[in-house]
Parts: C-alpha cells; sequence; structure tokens
C-alpha cells in the first residue's frame, strides 16, 4: 500500500514537473501548437448549429504568436463598426479562414486591413471588416457570413479561399480534462502525431491537399455548394463577390496545385464571380521568407503585403461600378 502511494505521488509530481518545465521552457509565445490551444481556449467559442461549429467570443483580447487579437463586438478582428455605413460609404467584408484573420500577424498588418488603409488612403469612401476565423472551411464561412457579416449590408464581399477550405466539416469532441488544462499533452500529442505523419501511414500535406478535391470528396462537395451559396447571398444583398485564391506558401514555383487552383476556378466562374489567383504576387519570392515561422506556413506581413497590393486594382474596379451606379465607394 505505501508502495503503491509513493508511486502515485512520485507520478503526480513528475506530472506537475513536466507541466511546469513546459510553460516556462516550451512556452515562449511563439510555439505553434501551444498558441493554436491558447486562441481554442481565449478566443474561439463553441457554436451548436451544425454549419458553424465554433466562432470568435465577442470582445476577446489576448496575445497569440506574439500580437494582440481582439476582437469587436460581433466576434470579429476589427475595429467596432457601425451596423450601417455613413451615406457614399462602400463597406467591404473579408470572409475567410485563419488566413484571412491573420493568423501571426498584427491587425495593421492584415491584408483586410492593409486593403481598407490603401483605398482610404487614395481618397475611397469605404470602411470593412474581416470576418476571418480559425479552422473554418467554406460551408463554415457562409454560414457565418449569412449570420452576422450580411447583417452588415456589405457592398462588397471579399471570399478569401485557400486549399484547405475543401475539408469536411469538423466533428466536436468533448474536451477532456487534459486537452482544456495541460500545456505539456498538448505538446506531446501534437509531437506524437507529427512523428506519425512523418512515419506513419498518414499522408503527407501534399496528397493530402489533393485528397480533399478528388471527386467524390465530402468536403468538396460541401464546399463548391457554399461557393454557390455565396454567389446566392451577394445577389440577395445586391453586393458584388470576388473570390481571390491565397496559394499554399511552402512551394510557389514550380506550384504544385495549379490544378486545384483551376478546379475552384471552374467552380467560382460558373456562377459568373471573378476569381482571382494571388500566386503571381509571390511565386518569384522566397517560401520560408512568407511564413510566420519556419514549422507554421501562414502567410506572414511580408505576404500579406504583397497580397494587399494584388487586391487593390481588383476591388478598385468594383468600386468604380459602385460609384457609377450607386455613388458609393467614389474618391472624396
Amino acid at each position: 500500500m505505501k508502495t503503491a502511494l509513493l508511486l502515485l505521488c512520485v507520478t503526480l509530481a513528475s506530472l506537475l514537473a513536466l507541466e511546469g518545465l513546459t510553460r516556462l521552457f516550451l512556452d515562449d509565445g511563439m510555439l505553434y501548437e501551444l498558441e493554436m490551444w491558447k486562441y481554442a481556449r481565449e478566443v474561439k467559442i463553441r457554436d451548436l448549429r451544425p454549419d458553424v461549429g465554433h466562432r470568435h467570443r465577442p470582445n476577446a483580447d489576448t496575445r497569440l504568436m506574439g500580437v494582440q487579437v481582439r476582437t469587436n463586438a460581433y466576434g470579429m478582428r476589427s475595429d467596432d463598426i457601425a451596423e450601417k455605413a455613413a451615406s457614399g460609404v462602400a463597406r467591404i467584408a473579408f470572409v475567410g479562414d485563419s488566413i484571412a484573420m491573420g493568423w501571426g500577424v498584427a491587425e495593421q498588418e492584415t491584408f483586410a486591413h492593409q486593403v481598407i488603409a490603401a483605398l482610404q488612403a487614395s481618397g475611397r469612401k469605404v470602411d470593412g471588416y474581416n470576418l476571418g476565423v480559425g479552422n473554418y472551411n467554406t460551408t463554415q464561412e457562409l454560414a457565418l457570413f449569412r449570420d452576422t457579416g450580411a447583417r452588415l449590408k456589405p457592398d462588397i464581399v471579399v471570399l478569401c479561399y485557400f486549399i484547405n477550405d475543401a475539408e469536411p466539416m469538423p466533428k466536436y469532441a468533448d474536451n477532456d480534462w487534459l486537452d482544456e488544462h495541460s500545456a505539456a499533452w498538448v505538446v506531446f500529442r501534437y509531437r506524437i502525431d507529427s512523428l506519425f505523419r512523418q512515419f506513419g501511414e498518414a499522408p503527407d500535406w501534399k496528397h493530402y491537399y489533393r485528397a480533399l478535391y478528388e471527386p467524390n470528396a465530402e468536403g468538396w462537395k460541401q464546399t463548391r455548394a457554399a461557393l454557390g451559396g455565396f454567389a446566392e447571398s451577394a445577389r440577395k444583398l445586391g453586393a458584388e463577390l470576388i473570390v481571390f485564391n491565397i496559394p499554399e506558401l511552402r512551394e510557389l514555383k514550380p506550384y504544385p496545385f495549379g490544378d486545384v487552383t483551376a478546379k475552384v476556378r471552374q467552380v467560382v466562374e460558373k456562377h459568373h464571380v471573378p476569381f482571382v489567383d494571388l500566386l503571381p504576387s509571390v511565386e518569384t519570392l522566397d517560401p520560408a521568407s512568407l511564413w510566420v515561422t519556419v514549422p507554421d506556413p501562414h502567410p506572414n506581413g511580408k505576404a500579406d503585403t504583397a497580397f494587399a497590393r494584388a487586391m487593390v486594382p481588383d476591388i478598385t474596379a468594383i468600386l468604380d461600378k459602385l460609384c457609377r451606379e450607386q455613388g458609393k465607394g467614389c474618391r472624396n
């Protein structure tokens, strides 16, 4: 009995020590798996609707990957915004996943913020908001836009498409105590998963992405329907929809997913919606120079600046049309 009790005490002490060491030495504010864990705990909240799953909590404020992440009363990573735009102002909604949200990028460096700031600096009467949420697919993006984004009556909807947006709806299992409270467990589980992907049967990132676009893949079916849903929602709002394709930044020239981009383009253009591939804006750059960190190839501020510069001309053309037809988005 004493031996078992001693063993239990030693085990608990060792686990507590491991937790403390993880938080003291590994949690430097830039470790991807721990920052995603904090994001899930401090910014995301569960939404039980099956086509949403999770969303941002309103008025969150924390630091993730070394930058401040705050949300407004609508749960958007944007300044507070009035429910109705001022007279003559064209409102721009940016919709997407963690890339649109700006994972690892300061709010002022996100391409959503940079595009709006550039248009305002050129004298355009515009405002806007960023509806990007991490770990979203296109179905979730559409559901959140219809629930929250549409009520703010955007004149232009900028859908930011990334290759993993064709993932099927995620499953939300109830987290156990370790998932909720242990940084050491999060790191351990992530590293085991990484080893399994490297040496086990899990597909590498190229095979994983390509498998999403098999003809009968469930996520791709849902995504095709959601892209059509965005076109329909924009028409009902009287808004202009444009889709920008964000390239996967691990390999750029030659780009390994040109055929996937062509598939997405075909679906988007079938709905008479403009599709712009942003690969040319970064393909001559060193891929690693565009990542948040070496193990985390989310676009960094440099990449977002390149994307923003490429977005501005196409959005300006839409503003010219709105100015002629509705008197919105004109120059001051």
